[in-house]
């Protein structure tokens, strides 16, 4: 029979590790991190509860493990799925102050599209607010580790971009071996008859020259319209169609069946794919899966002219 010491001595050492490990939970905090709008944001404690004001951010909150603290989201936020479950507070452009102020939250991860004015009014109510506002890929994978550092989730988030990078880089060392003259001209596209597309500026624009392409919009800045004439003179040889659910295979559909756009180099070949915009335009972890289908479809075309 174990004797009544070595009871005591079990608890005591439960008791220590149980103290440390809310030690450690509660390490570092409070802290000061300066976010993408340059504000220096001061954290007291560990988030309990986070409120997501953007579909991105939800996004980073849930692929660094913090998804349990969230307890609001934006009626656009769908991924990942058990997101479904959480309480809405309000769009993107337009969140609800009250709904969000309900929630009492630790922590609210904002974005630039939700406005300055409710920014700056969620902080008059006392409210600890970090603003995301990234401009490239480079800038997600930055924000992804601002995210993990505001939440106490710093080394799942620094696991995370570091097998991101490494999906990155795998991409770059294939394409770095094709010439310059031989990379595909691409246009990306999101809306007909009107040809919307991606310039300089956008995350597609960087996914496309990142997979090995060269973007025919390299003159326009950010969402443009760009005429038929011009298509049809730089002459794509990948088109890609973007657009939520069945949206890109519509938008595939009407290009095909244009009579100008017949022309091209991409419809001649069949070279006409869709792709979902969330992994693209999203400015998310899964821009990297977005990354990865772009090379992929253009990976065709390099085993043709290798």
């Amino acid at each position: 029979m174990l004797k009544p010491r070595y009871f005591l001595l079990v608890a005591l050492i439960l008791f220590i590790a149980l103290l440390i490990g809310g030690m450690e939970g509660k390490a570092n905090f409070p802290r000061e991190i300066v976010d993408d709008f340059g504000y220096k944001v001061i954290i007291n404690k560990k988030p309990e509860g986070i409120v997501s004001l953007s579909p991105a951010n939800t996004e980073i909150v849930f692929a660094i493990g913090a998804g349990d603290k969230v307890v609001g989201v934006t009626e656009y936020c769908d991924f990942p799925p058990q997101v479904k479950k959480i309480d809405r507070v309000g769009g993107f452009t337009t969140p609800n102050i009250e709904a969000i102020v309900d929630k009492n939250p630790d922590l609210v991860v904002a974005s630039y599209g939700n406005g300055e004015g409710n920014i700056k009014r969620l902080k008059e109510l006392g409210i600890t607010v970090l603003c995301l506002y990234p401009k490239s890929v480079g800038d997600i994978l930055k924000d992804i580790k601002l995210v993990g550092e505001a939440t106490g989730f710093e080394k799942e988030a620094e696991n995370l971009v570091r097998d991101l990078e490494r999906r990155i880089n795998l991409i770059r060392e294939k394409v770095s071996k094709i010439p310059k003259k031989k990379k595909p001209r691409v246009l990306y596209l999101v809306w007909y008859p009107e040809l919307w597309t991606a310039g300089k500026g956008t995350f597609a624009n960087d996914l496309i020259e990142m997979a090995g392409g060269k973007n025919i919009a390299f003159d326009v800045q950010g969402w443009k319209i760009i005429s038929k004439e011009v298509v049809i003179n730089r002459d794509p040889e990948v088109i890609f169609c973007s657009g939520m659910g069945k949206n890109s295979v519509i938008l595939k559909n009407k290009i095909l069946k244009d009579p100008d756009l017949k022309k091209t180099s991409a419809l001649i070949s069949g070279r006409v794919y869709t792709i979902t915009s969330d992994i693209v335009e999203r400015p998310g972890p899964r821009v990297v899966d977005g990354l990865e289908k772009i090379e992929k479809s253009l990976s065709s075309f390099f085993k043709t002219v290798r």
